[in-house]
């Protein structure tokens, strides 16, 4: 902005000295001065991040909740404000900061995460102090803690069963080349849910007892990754995008089911979480009626790998304008950590109209 000013006033000067001239060859002046460069620019620019956190199992939970099959629920399928469905998903006092992807170098890894903030009692959260820059991405991380707010109303919903969160990358890459970037999802994977149900399946069928804490392990796991598929649709849509899965380069894929807690017949009731999330015996299901898949890969032998994930639509609908697909995504391994992706597809046919997100959003190539 500075230099912005600085460069206007001396261009204004130059016009105003033109138009005062009275000769087509007017002699050198000795009045205008001469508009050079100068970087006014301050260093050391900051961007200010704000977001929200989420439970993703409870917002589908609530939305599942809202009105049983075939009836449409009421409140919008939305990671919005004002929906109920989010406001009794949030989590209050999560504990958020930022991954960084430029290694350090030193020691060729990325550095350690920033000190965590919390979020408030509606789930929002701000870091206020963020370096400006553009090129690699941060990533938001939520460090593991905090309670859902199932205090909210409408109370026709009830509870979603509580656990304790775990440390969760979301994969959503951060820009900051903005001054603030704002709606940023901190989601947080408890332990109840969908690790559990992939800890039962485990077990069950393994041989090894394995619990949710060992999937963390890095002596016996090399972290988990969990891809949520949505529904294409206005961005903040998020309905589960049925018939779906993903493949992996790398690790064990687990196509993730859910239905009321108490409601499976008694072979599967073993198999079943907390929250009510299963993982069906026998030969593995192609895909998932919720678009929900879990890859739990094996420890790290050496230096984190990438792995290369690729969602795949079972169904081809011209009225749904199906199959819906997604870039292939290369993330790495991270052991002692979920890495969560919930994501939108895209149809089929794409719209003609372009959406261009805003600065604020700070997505990369902004």
């Amino acid at each position: 902005m500075q230099r912005a000013l600085f460069v206007g006033t001396l261009l204004g000067a130059a016009l105003l000295n033109a138009g005062c001239s009275e000769s087509s060859t007017p002699a050198a002046s000795t009045f205008t001065p001469l508009p050079t460069y100068e970087n006014r620019e301050p260093e050391g620019l900051i961007s200010r991040l704000s977001g929200f956190t989420v439970d993703p199992e409870a917002y589908f939970i609530n939305l599942a909740n809202c009105a049983p099959p075939p009836a449409q629920c009421a409140l919008p399928p939305l990671y919005a404000e004002f929906s109920p469905l989010l406001q009794r998903s949030v989590v209050r006092g999560a504990l958020v900061t930022l991954q960084d992807t430029v290694p350090d170098p030193a020691t060729g890894m990325p550095p350690a995460p920033g000190a965590p903030v919390p979020s408030d009692a509606q789930g929002l959260w701000t870091l206020p102090k963020v370096p400006t820059r553009k090129g690699a991405p941060f990533f938001v991380l939520s460090v593991g803690q905090g309670t859902l707010a199932n205090d909210v109303p409408p109370p026709f919903l009830p509870n979603v069963p509580e656990g304790n969160y775990l440390p969760t990358l979301t994969i959503r890459p951060v820009v900051p080349g903005h001054s603030a970037c704002v709606g940023l999802e901190a989601l947080q994977v408890s332990d109840k849910g969908i690790l559990e149900a992939v800890a039962k399946y485990l077990t069950a069928t393994g041989g090894t007892a394995v619990t949710v804490a060992n999937l963390l392990d890095p002596a016996r796991f090399g972290g988990v990754t969990i891809f949520w598929l949505y529904r294409p649709g206005f961005p903040v849509f998020r309905v589960p995008a049925a018939n779906t899965t993903v493949e992996a380069t790398s690790g064990r894929v687990f196509n993730i089911e859910w239905a009321p807690v108490g409601a499976l017949p008694p072979p599967l009731a073993p198999f079943q979480s907390t929250r009510g999330f299963f993982i069906p015996p026998g030969p593995p299901a192609p895909n998932s009626s919720l678009g929900l898949v879990a890859i739990v890969h094996p420890p790290l032998m050496g230096p984190p790998g990438t792995v290369t994930y690729t969602a795949k639509d079972a169904t081809t609908s011209t009225a749904d304008n199906r199959p819906w697909s997604l870039m292939p995504l290369a993330l790495p391994q991270i052991p002692g950590l979920v890495t969560f992706a919930g994501l939108q597809m895209s149809p089929a046919v794409p719209s003609a109209t372009p959406s261009i997100p805003p600065p604020s959003t700070c997505l990369p190539g902004q």
